[in-house]
């Protein structure tokens, strides 16, 4: 700065002595300064960090060239030209236009690395032409007229030029960060005392006044500030810029990082609401989903699964569509599964048992599609499962009640007729008893045939009892009671090795059914155990209370409320899927013939159907049979009230 002062200071005592003198000091400043620079940006473009500097420097010879021909030709020089004003400002304008030019261009080129010969040519042509069209052509406006001072082309051009002078600062600023701090101050000024300058040259008339001078220091301190920030940069500190670009590139890395991390981080919420929602539709969902590998083995299932399967879902890991069928009911749409699981094709709502522990029944429907990657390598199949148990015992409970109501009607009506031809063959033979004497042979006849009408009619009444429509009434069964009276009846006639076990509830409500009945439909079971037993096993009668709610009420067909479930489980042979469907058809049976009628569990599903109850059976081939009732709790102060209902429902197997 004090030399800078102190150059000023001598340059103007100049000025005051000889202004020519002053005036060419001054230009060959601008002069050896843009040469200087050129040699340095020449002999460091190798090692240069900066290509904005490396454009600059070699730039300048161009303007180097103009100053020095501008600085000759000046009025008074008397080296070329006829030394009017004119010629030496057109070759200032030309050389400021070139200055302008590259400073504009300078910021646009900052991180681009052009090769030196390519700067020099260009450079090079653009001198060619404004020395061709100064001297040659004589195309260039006057700049200085005598007598009138300034054209009003070199006013207007100083304005164009201050203009571009501005603009390559804007620019400048823009790309601020991509500079030292030091060298992008030096740099700035530099551009930026372009400006006031070319102002300063719009104003004078005399071209050796006080104005022109004033031009020339800003000119000087302008090539001062850029010498410093190139000579600098590229001599005293060439690598303090390297490590800065390095610098830069670290922040600009470490604020990409950091913006990468902040998108990850948005991302990853982003991802963990969208999983968070998925994993609620999941919960929420009846289906469990899974994923199997490319032989069949699952290695991915939904926590829904444990509900259908009643295991784990890592328990299942490892099995396949196979492990889960139940063998011992019929396979419904397995074999079709098998065919497209092995032919790798997608199957949609396909009904196969499943195989759960206990071995309750269960039935699935399931769906799956094919996985691949993207060279077309099959990895598996991902699908859904659905538990259709309920689905499938509403079906079943509507066609058992079409088929019961129709049967119903059917053996109600015959039965009447039945009765009515049974009563004279009843009392007629009972009559000819009395009368028949001594013919022993007769008598045994009579005997047979009042017998089997007796028989008839007892068979009669449970058809009846099966297909009432009489309302009776008596007080609410009481269910200890009918288990322990049951109990009691039955014992006589059970197999020896036959073990019974009840445990019943303490302070069991009524239920809706009669005393009588409740009775009956123990002793039906129990009978039906003990046949399915016979050398020997386990009978197990409970009883508790429970609460039927909605859409389990719906399923079944039965009222939502209080009930109490009554159970009777046996550990004898079972049945198969079959016999379980047919369980409570009237006149079906597995017994021998003359051994059963058929009736039995006909009648006890009547009795609680019609009571408003429901019945379900679970039994499988070895496994034992468990009759599950369901007997909605009597209110206080009712009785017992049995009507005709033909709303039938019931799962199971039957003897």
């Amino acid at each position: 700065m004090a030399f800078i002062v102190a150059a000023m200071g001598v340059l103007f005592l100049v000025m005051r002595q000889n202004y020519l003198l002053f005036h060419l000091c001054a230009e060959l400043f601008a002069v050896v300064v843009s040469v200087s620079i050129f040699m340095i940006a020449w002999n460091t473009r190798e090692t240069n960090q900066s290509p904005f500097l490396a454009f600059v420097g070699l730039s300048l010879p161009a303007v180097a060239l103009l100053d020095l021909l501008h600085s000759v030709a000046f009025q008074g020089m008397n080296v070329i030209g006829e030394g009017s004003p004119n010629l030496a400002t057109e070759l200032w304008i030309a050389a400021r236009y070139v200055q302008a030019a590259i400073f504009l261009a300078a910021p646009l080129l900052a991180e681009t690395r052009l090769r030196t010969g390519d700067v020099l040519l260009v450079q090079a042509g653009v001198m060619a032409i404004s020395l061709l069209a100064i001297f040659t052509f004589d195309i260039m406006p006057d700049c200085y007229i005598p007598g009138l001072g300034l054209s009003p082309f070199k006013v207007g051009s100083e304005y164009v030029i201050s203009g571009m002078a501005a603009l390559s600062c804007l620019l400048l600023i823009r790309r601020r960060r991509q500079f030292d701090p030091g060298v992008y101050g030096l740099t700035l000024a530099g551009f930026a005392l372009l400006i006031p300058q070319e102002m300063v040259f719009t104003l004078y008339n005399d071209p050796h006044g006080l104005l022109n001078a004033a031009g020339h220091f800003i000119k000087i301190l302008s090539f001062y500030l850029l010498y410093k920030a190139i000579a600098v940069t590229a001599l005293k500190n060439p690598y303090d810029l390297a490590f800065y670009r390095m610098r830069r590139s670290e922040e600009a890395l470490r604020d990409h990082l950091g913006g990468l991390e902040s998108l990850i981080a948005t991302r990853t919420g982003e991802l963990r609401e969208s999983e968070g929602r998925w994993r609620a539709l999941l919960e929420c969902s009846n289906d469990w989903f899974w994923e199997t590998d490319a032989r069949g083995r699952f290695t991915s299932l939904s926590p829904r699964a444990e509900e259908s399967t009643g295991r784990g879902g890592a328990e299942l890991l490892g099995f396949t569509h196979a492990d889960l069928l139940d063998t011992g009911r019929p396979p419904e749409d397995f074999p079709a599964l098998a065919e497209a699981l092995r032919r790798r094709e997608p199957f949609r709502r396909l009904t196969f048992p499943l195989a759960s522990p206990g071995g309750s029944t269960r039935w699935v429907l399931v769906s799956g599609m094919p996985r691949h990657d993207a060279d077309g390598t099959f990895l598996g199949y991902r699908g859904t499962t659905s538990d259709i148990t309920g689905r499938r015992q509403a079906a079943e409970a509507a066609q058992q009640k079409q088929t019961m109501a129709a049967l119903g009607s059917l053996v109600g009506g015959l039965a009447h007729e039945i009765n009515n031809l049974l009563q004279p063959i009843i009392g007629l033979s009972e009559l000819a008893l009395g009368r028949v004497g001594e013919d022993a042979k007769l008598r045994l006849y009579l005997n047979a045939v009042h017998e089997s009408g007796l028989k008839a009619r007892d068979i009669m009444r449970d058809v009846l009892q099966f297909a009432r429509v009489e309302v009776t009434e008596s007080p609410p069964g009481d269910l200890e009671e009918a288990v322990r009276s049951a109990v009691q009846l039955a014992t006589p006639s059970l197999s020896a090795g036959l073990r019974v076990s009840t445990r019943v509830g303490t302070g069991l409500a009524p239920v809706t059914i009669t005393a009588t009945e409740l009775t009956q439909v123990l002793l039906n079971l129990i009978q039906n155990a003990n046949d399915a037993m016979p050398d020997g096993g386990a009978l197990t009668i409970a009883a508790d209370g429970v609460a039927v709610r909605e859409p389990d009420a719906s399923r079944r067909q039965i009222a939502e409320g209080a009930y109490i479930r009554l159970t009777v489980a046996d550990t004898g042979c079972g049945m198969d899927e079959q016999t379980r469907q047919r369980v409570f058809d009237p006149f079906f049976t597995t017994k021998p013939v003359g051994k059963g009628t058929g009736l039995g569990l006909s009648v006890v599903y009547g009795i609680v159907r019609n009571g408003g109850g429901d019945i379900l059976v679970d039994s499988a081939p070895g496994r034992g049979t468990t009759f599950i009732i369901d007997l909605p709790v009597a209110h206080a102060g009712a009785t017992g009230e049995t009507t005709h209902g033909m709303a039938v429902h019931g799962e199971g197997a039957g003897r």
